[in-house]
């Protein structure tokens, strides 16, 4: 069964081109347009990863950090942050981010990056 990743980011063309690349490399993606979307993907099923987007509407990647903290086993799930601040490191690092990656994103460096976390599909 192939690793599943949460892609999340309001960007439609971030979540569809990031999707359907690593669906092509043999993960199973889930794509999520803001935090509340990620919330209710990590309740209903298992996930390996979690990509990112900080600044996003209704539910930001600030606010969804906190509350995958109440989700039974989600805060163990590893977080890569896309985001177009790089100096935000230390925020990432008290919310147990394992990485980052500043956009615009080259999706050779997402797929380097997700193999480092979690592995090959």
């Amino acid at each position: 069964m192939p690793k599943t990743i949460l892609v999340v980011d309001d960007e439609d063309v971030v979540v569809d081109i990031t999707c359907r690349k690593l669906t092509q490399e043999g993960y199973f993606a889930i794509p999520a347009r803001d935090g509340e979307q990620a919330v209710r993907a990590l309740q209903e099923g298992t996930v390996d990863l979690i990509l990112l987007d900080v600044e996003m509407p209704r539910m930001n990647g600030y606010a969804f950090l906190n509350e995958r903290k109440k989700i039974p086993g989600a805060e163990e799930i590893p977080v890569i942050v896309l985001t177009a601040y790089d100096s935000m490191e230390p925020i990432f690092r008290r919310n147990q981010v394992r990485d980052y990656l500043t956009k615009p994103l080259r999706f050779q460096e997402v797929l380097k990056r997700v193999k480092e976390v979690i592995g090959d599909p």
